[in-house]
């Protein structure tokens, strides 16, 4: 049975299609098998002999010769690269011209000019067919921020801090006027949570540098040691806090940075923001220096009313329902954050006499 698998399988390899179905009958007819068993084993038997009879037996390709060979790829890459490896629909109508400056720097004289005549009237289609397989230069990605926010800790219950002084939620409010192009003013707000004392600075661009100064400045009216820096997760700011807190004539501070899309982990200065800013300069654009220096003359003038004249209310206890909602709120009395300064038993008899003695020379 095996020899005649054999001998049938070499007929059955070298004819035709209508032999091929007589060849298939014949050898059902002498062992009993069913059509589709005999043609596995002829196919068995084909795939399991020598690599050299089989590419004798593979006979011709069928179709058409390709026109465009490897040569002809070569070409057109470097035709694409020339025009910085831009898409088939640009590179098609300018291609006799990338050709033309390719013959004048002697980039093409080592290929056939019958090869290059050729690509000179390739079809749309099929250069995109091509420049499809070509490798894209990769461009040097910037480097990105993932080190940065590795090296700051989130701290989603920064108002459990509100018990003791010197810690600082820090948010920034845009001035664009709805239009983001181009160079605008920001305003750096910093409150600490404990006793509300806020201050407020605005700088022109939202560059580390316009940071800084909005830095220094807020810096200058918190009058008492700041434990730790709360920003949101604007990268200018946690940078800058970084680079400070390695100078050695600074004093240490912890640094931590909200949840993204989370503004409730900011929520005292987010308050702020709507009521200290917001209400006081409103949604206009502001671009110039001259604005930005008006803005900082109210803040200084709006930060002492704010801290040594305006009262306000800190949440004590929410007492909620069954349900889990909240019914009534709870506050403590209003106080202005410079009393709360001064009752502190946490902050320093220095600083409490260097508030007191600003306190008197305000009229």
């Amino acid at each position: 049975d095996m020899e005649l698998t054999q001998k049938q399988a070499q007929e059955y390899k070298r004819s035709t299609k209508r032999q091929r179905s007589t060849i298939i009958d014949r050898y059902c007819k002498l062992t009993g098998v069913c059509r589709n068993v005999a043609s596995k084993r002829f196919r068995k038997v084909v795939r399991n002999e020598k690599p050299e009879v089989l590419k004798k037996s593979a006979g011709k390709n069928r179709g058409r010769k390709p026109t465009y060979t490897g040569v002809h790829k070569n070409i057109i890459k470097m035709a694409w690269e020339l025009s910085g490896e831009i898409c088939g629909e640009r590179l098609h109508p300018m291609m006799s011209e990338y050709i033309h400056e390719l013959r004048i720097f002697g980039k093409l004289s080592a290929f056939d000019q019958s090869h290059v005549q050729e690509v000179e009237t390739v079809s749309e289609a099929t250069l995109k067919r091509m420049i499809i397989t070509f490798p894209r230069t990769r461009t040097g990605k910037k480097k990105g921020n993932d080190s940065l926010y590795k090296q700051i800790p989130i701290n989603a219950h920064f108002g459990s801090n509100a018990h003791k002084p010197g810690y600082v939620e820090i948010d920034y409010v845009e001035h664009n006027g709805g239009n983001s192009a181009g160079q605008f003013g920001i305003t750096g707000c910093y409150v600490d949570v404990c006793l509300g004392w806020i201050t407020r600075s605005a700088a022109l661009g939202k560059s580390k540098e316009a940071v800084g100064l909005i830095h220094d400045a807020n810096e200058e009216r918190i009058y008492h040691h700041v434990f730790e820096y709360h920003p949101d997760n604007a990268k200018p700011i946690l940078k800058l806090l970084l680079e400070r807190r390695l100078n050695p004539k600074v004093l240490y501070y912890a640094i931590s940075q909200s949840r993204p899309y989370h503004k409730e982990d900011n929520g005292h200065v987010e308050q702020k923001n709507g009521d200290k800013v917001r209400k006081l300069v409103g949604y206009h654009r502001y671009d110039r220096t001259e604005q930005i220096e008006l803005l900082n003359q109210l803040y200084e003038v709006e930060d002492e009313i704010s801290n040594y004249f305006v009262s306000s209310q800190k949440l004590k206890e929410k007492v909620v329902d069954d349900y889990g909602r909240v019914v009534s709120r709870k506050h403590t009395k209003a106080k202005t954050a410079y009393q709360r300064l001064v009752e502190s038993g946490k902050i320093s008899k220095t600083v409490k006499e260097k508030v007191k003695n600003i306190r008197k020379g305000l009229r």
